[in-house]
């Protein structure tokens, strides 16, 4: 995520100004993760009972980006304040920030494998 970027980029630089980019980075994708959330579930509800498999990875991916979330929030909370008060909320930023990206690539591709391989979410 972008977020990780500019954890990142401030681990190395110390520019505050990335501090504060990864947290409004990680506030903006709370915020719009919520909306999809919500679409994500109404797709999820209306799985056919017959489609195991299907119901199987939509479980795995809603499981993967709510931990994905859950990582991120911590994160946000790690990220409070105009800068860093210690190494450690720096390192500790930085590695839920790190984790929640790793889960987010995790969870694209299985949505991605809901949508291209078992055709949730569209209609022919």
């Amino acid at each position: 995520s972008v977020a990780f970027l500019g954890d990142l980029i401030f681990y190395r630089s110390g520019n505050p100004f990335w501090w504060s980019f990864a947290f409004w980075n990680i506030a903006c994708g709370l915020a719009i993760g919520s909306l999809t959330l919500a679409t994500g579930f109404y797709d999820y509800l209306f799985i056919p009972e017959n489609k195991n498999l299907t119901a199987q990875t939509a479980t795995r991916h809603m499981l993967v980006m709510l931990s994905a979330a859950c990582l991120f929030g911590v994160s946000l909370y790690f990220h409070r304040g105009p800068g860093p008060f210690s190494h450690s909320q720096q390192i500790l930023g930085l590695v839920f920030s790190g984790t929640g990206a790793l889960l987010l690539q995790w969870g694209g591709w299985l949505g991605g494998r809901l949508v291209y391989h078992h055709g949730v979410g569209y209609e022919e």
